[in-house]
């Protein structure tokens, strides 16, 4: 069943909407109007994108073999996520935003439009000194070019605005922004229209930020993405290429502070290592010429292997020694307390050469920071305190790794001793040449191993190699993004649908009035249908007239034989009570279009006017006399000829209301009427009675005893929902005798008749 009622809801609300075809036509029409207009007001929206790999470092120090940049933290892998850090810094865009002049942006009204003018404007707007950088909001400027003279608009704040009228813009003029005046950079014609937008160097920076998305292409790519969308593509391409050049710039910046600061250090090793290298040679020479000796003796081989072995492994710690103690030296000297600490010299010991990647890292960190910063900056005095706390730690660690070395070349030693003691028959004099000898191959290897770091750090200082590899070029998709003509007529033909079916829906809901659909009245009621009528087009009050064939005549027809049909067949002449439930329902339409029908079967009827509080039939049918119907009931002097009225129709009888009287329940009771009914149904076949509506007064309830059917009467887009209710209840509480419904004021089209429609609104 609720499957049924869904189809018949559904097949409703079809021909609903195609009956009123023509709405959704005008409703597309209108939103297609809106969407014209938006899309010639708005401007063209356009991707610009690029791509660019960010290089490990070791991409470009491959000659170094793990070299110095390594021990400074730049030899590993970089995180994708702190690259597009750096390259969307503060710093950066500050720097970017400063360079290309993007602070102002200037548009000129095209049409509807308001088309961006990058990077030439036709002016230019002057601020006084510090303004934009002081100013939280910024300002926005309108200008309209006028005959003589210009408008321009300044608005700094949300209710901050001056309005000027200028004569000449390139002189000083006085706004709510401070003075300022124009450059006119091109002739301005007569109706031109621009808009300026004025932001300040850190608000722009933020600005800048939110339009331009950095993001990896992929979750552990080091390719970068870099897009926007912007109606200024031109602004955009020139935005992006100069952030890589910064990027760039400053890794470069920070390679070659890393890579001087180390060559300066090794250089300075090397003036004191030569000169002690040149004074132990010549100690070797002077040594040989004065014991005259040139080679080792053949017999010592096996002991010089063993013994070498051990010299070299206390070489290899003096030479740790030594690099220890020069990076001591360097660490303790207050003159260099702010700067890097030379990395990747061959200190063996994995946890110092941490603590060094660390201070050094730190270290280009405060360099940055300093850049920008002011010297009681809390971010530097917080770096600068990390620094110390590193220092400290660096310090430390020498002096514990100094401890080790010196025990290890202790113990190397103790042994090398033990063999010389086993060499007895060495001669003393070249067991001191071995000493010479070994102290100048210490400094000659230390001097060559200090001598290939500075070419290799000489490599790394001319390579040129940048950090981003730009892979695809910032390049405008020339398909804009916005507004699309096809997506803007979609969401009109789908709003011009929607908006009357909205309207539809709406409608039904605040709508409490029952509507002209027989059948969705006939499901409301769930009571016997007696049929339904057309709406009154004529104003005529009698509907029904012989050899009448219009709708109304018709369905009034269709009406009294299903009365007839629904009525008792052990009844004979019938009253049929026609009532419902407030005015302007059309009860006494009904009634009398009734009692006419009934009369052109060659049936003798009555119609009694028992709507006592406000008699109509009279003045509805234009008779003569309004009658004495509440004058018999009152007073017995009158008799049953004197109520009746005779009518211009054949077999038909009125029998008017009279007087209203201050008594009409009392009158509906009493014994007087029971009398007249039981006569009229001697002298008629039937009797139409025009009641009072129910839900009102309670005087039609009075005449349950000497009605047989009752014709219950509503009326489309009037009668409302919650009546409906009402009628049930009348029913199921039997207050009214064998009711049978009737559904009156139907548009024609609705049931079918297009033809002979001669009824407009109901007068009763």
């Amino acid at each position: 069943m609720a499957q049924e009622n869904q189809e018949i809801d559904i097949r409703k609300w079809v021909l609903r909407i195609l009956r009123n075809w023509y709405w959704f036509v005008l409703s597309c029409l209108l939103f297609g109007v809106f969407g014209v207009y938006y899309y010639f007001s708005h401007t063209k929206q356009f991707t610009v994108d690029a791509s660019l790999m960010i290089r490990n470092s070791d991409d470009g120090a491959g000659l170094l073999d793990g070299g110095i940049m390594s021990m400074v933290g730049m030899g590993t892998s970089k995180q994708t996520a702190d690259e597009i850090a750096i390259l969307t810094s503060r710093d950066i865009l500050l720097q970017v935003i400063k360079d290309l002049d993007l602070q102002t942006e200037y548009r000129k009204k095209d049409g509807l439009r308001w088309m961006g003018q990058y990077p030439k404007h036709d002016l230019t707007v002057n601020y006084q000194p510090m303004f934009v950088d002081t100013t939280r909001t910024g300002a926005s400027i309108s200008i309209k070019v006028r005959k003589n003279d210009y408008l321009v608009k300044v608005k700094t704040k949300r209710f901050v605005t001056s309005r000027h009228k200028v004569t000449d813009l390139t002189q000083p003029f006085t706004t709510c922004a401070g003075d300022i005046f124009f450059t006119i950079n091109k002739p301005l014609e007569k109706g031109d229209c621009y808009k300026l937008r004025t932001m300040s160097k850190l608000l722009a920076a933020e600005v800048y930020k939110d339009r331009f998305v950095a993001a990896p292409i992929e979750k552990e790519s080091n390719i970068i993405s870099i897009s926007t969308v912007t109606d200024m593509p031109g602004r955009a391409i020139d935005f992006i290429n100069k952030e890589i050049e910064l990027y760039n710039l400053d890794a470069l910046v920070d390679k070659n502070i890393m890579a001087t600061n180390t060559a300066s250090f090794i250089n300075e090793r090397l003036q004191l290592i030569e000169s002690e290298l040149s004074v132990a040679e010549k100690e070797v020479e002077s040594y040989k010429e004065k014991h005259g000796i040139v080679d080792l003796p053949s017999e010592a081989g096996m002991y010089m292997y063993e013994s070498n072995e051990y010299r070299k492994r206390a070489d290899e710690i003096e030479t740790q020694l030594s690099l220890v103690q020069y990076v001591a030296e360097f660490v303790a000297n207050e003159q260099k307390r702010n700067s890097l600490i030379p990395a990747n010299l061959g200190i063996a010991d994995a946890s110092l050469v941490a603590l060094i990647s660390n201070y050094n890292q730190l270290a280009l960190d405060r360099m940055r920071v300093q850049r920008t910063a002011a010297d009681n900056n809390p971010m530097l005095l917080q770096m600068e305190n990390q620094m110390a706390l590193l220092r400290e730690n660096i310090i430390s660690s020498i002096g514990s790794l100094r401890n080790r070395l010196t025990i290890s070349k202790q113990d190397l030693e103790t042994r090398y001793t033990q063999m010389e003691s086993q060499r007895t028959d060495i001669p003393s004099q070249e067991r001191e040449f071995v000493r010479v000898e070994r102290h100048r191959q210490l400094i000659e290897t230390l001097y060559l191993y200090l001598y290939k770091k500075r070419e290799e750090n000489a490599l790394t200082l001319a390579s040129t190699v940048v950090s981003a590899k730009i892979i695809a070029v910032p390049q405008m998709n020339p398909i804009p993004v916005s507004p699309r003509a096809k997506i803007i007529g979609l969401i009109c033909i789908f709003l011009g649908c929607c908006f009357p079916l909205g309207i539809m829906i709406l409608h039904d809901i605040f709508n409490n009035k029952i509507s002209d659909d027989s059948n969705e009245y006939e499901r409301l009621v769930g009571l016997p249908f007696g049929g339904v009528l057309v709406q009154n087009h004529h104003g005529r009050h009698v509907a029904v007239r012989e050899g009448e064939n219009s709708a109304s005549a018709e369905l009034f027809r269709s009406l009294r034989s299903n009365v007839r049909f629904m009525m008792s067949s052990d009844v004979t002449n019938p009253v049929i009570l026609v009532t419902s439930s407030v005015d302007g329902e059309g009860k006494s339409y009904v009634a009398t279009n009734l009692a006419i029908s009934l009369a052109l079967l060659e049936k003798k009827v009555a119609l009694v006017g028992l709507d006592i509080r406000k008699p109509t039939l009279a003045q509805y049918l234009d008779l003569a006399s309004n009658g004495a119907l509440t004058a018999y009931l009152a007073d017995n002097s009158y008799t049953v000829d004197d109520l009746i009225v005779k009518s211009e129709f054949n077999n038909l009888d009125i029998l008017p209301a009279g007087v209203i009287p201050p008594n009409p329940s009392e009158l509906l009771q009493s014994q007087r009427l029971d009398e007249l009914f039981k006569e009229l149904r001697k002298r008629y076949d039937f009797i139409v009675i025009d009641s009072a509506p129910v839900a009102l007064v309670s005087d039609t309830f009075l005449l349950n005893r000497v009605a047989d059917t009752t014709v219950y009467v509503s009326r489309a887009r009037h009668t409302t929902t919650e009546l409906v209710g009402f009628i049930k209840q009348v029913y199921e509480q039997k207050r009214l005798p064998n009711i049978i419904t009737v559904l009156n004021g139907v548009n024609a089209n609705k049931i079918g008749y297009g033809y002979g429609v001669d009824v407009s609104k109901n007068n009763a």
